[in-house]
């Protein structure tokens, strides 16, 4: 079967894979029609310097993005015919590796399937994968009518929690962003304001003067940058709440520790994949998508076919082409 498959550091080529053998019981097997590419995919390996010796990574890996079509199934809730977003096992059963998102075929189990309606085009549906996992942190703030939101990075992620915080009634949601097209689309998408990071005292002065030196009540960091959690800290009103979102690869991150304690800030770590139902929020939004609450699509800014996936890759990295969101057809 087809795969993409990372055979070196910022390469991934489309190469071959073994047949899968028999569907066990239980299972359901899907036929790929398409994934996206997450920050992290780039992040923690195809822009990850590692040891030669280990590539090529696992097929498919480390894609986790997908939304497929049941081609055989042992599992009656999940007819043949039927659509799903499907979440890959990483590991298997021994503690080994297993294989990604990007491959042609992928068998799975109900706990890491989300069936999608019959209807909408699966591209459009895939984007709930990610902000599904928005939604889960988003819960971490609680009643926000009449507080002042700040989310610092405006990617997929960073723009799904600039939307909820919208849906749900901020008095000001401000995206924080390099990048002059993500602070446009923060604004079209439900921000009131914007601001354009360019160092943190600059940030500081801006957030004094929208605030009149209040500062934010709820800051989120969506940067997946290790100097994210301490600009967050410094935009943070005393007792304010800072929810941390961003994956970076560093091991150790600097923060003004002092700063933190004096503000007695409420810190939550939001991370849905390590929680025991870590696809309870994706089905949730599915269903808010489906009777019209959330509308998916927003978010996709290019479609392509597998065979670019390098080149997908590559401007993911470098931003190039106004992307926040990239779907790839197989």
């Amino acid at each position: 079967m087809k795969v993409a498959q990372i055979t070196g550091y910022r390469k991934i080529e489309i190469t071959d894979s073994p047949d899968l053998g028999n569907l066990e019981d239980e299972h359901v097997r899907f036929k790929t029609d398409c994934i996206s590419i997450c920050g992290s995919d780039i992040h923690s390996a195809f822009d990850k310097v590692i040891p030669e010796e280990e590539y090529p990574l696992p097929p498919g890996m480390p894609i986790h993005e997908v939304a497929s079509v049941v081609v055989e199934s042992k599992d009656e809730r999940y007819p043949v015919g039927s659509r799903a977003i499907v979440i890959p096992n990483y590991r298997k059963p021994d503690g080994s590796l297993g294989t990604g998102g990007a491959v042609e075929y992928i068998d799975q189990t109900h706990e890491r399937i989300i069936k999608l309606p019959d209807w909408g085009e699966l591209e459009d549906w895939l984007m709930l994968q990610h902000s599904g996992t928005v939604l889960y942190s988003a819960k971490h703030w609680g009643n926000i009518f009449g507080k002042k939101i700040a989310v610092l990075g405006q990617g997929g992620i960073g723009l799904s929690f600039t939307m909820f915080a919208s849906k749900q009634g901020a008095a000001e949601v401000v995206g924080i962003d390099k990048h002059d097209y993500r602070l446009e689309k923060s604004i079209s998408i439900g921000a009131t304001k914007t601001m354009k990071f360019v160092n943190l005292d600059d940030l500081i002065q801006k957030t004094e003067d929208l605030t009149n030196g209040e500062l934010f009540d709820i800051v989120v960091d969506a940067s997946g940058n290790k100097e994210g959690f301490n600009i967050c800290l410094n935009l943070l009103k005393p007792t304010g709440k800072f929810i941390t979102f961003s994956i970076v690869t560093e091991d150790m991150v600097e923060f003004e520790h002092s700063l933190m304690l004096r503000k007695n800030l409420d810190i939550h770590a939001t991370q849905i994949a390590t929680t025991p139902e870590p696809i309870s929020e994706i089905r949730e939004l599915v269903s808010l998508a489906e009777r019209g609450w959330w509308d998916p699509k927003l978010l996709k800014t290019n479609v392509t076919s597998i065979d670019n996936i390098q080149e997908a890759c590559e401007n993911y990295m470098s931003q190039k082409d106004n992307v926040i969101k990239t779907v790839l057809k197989f």
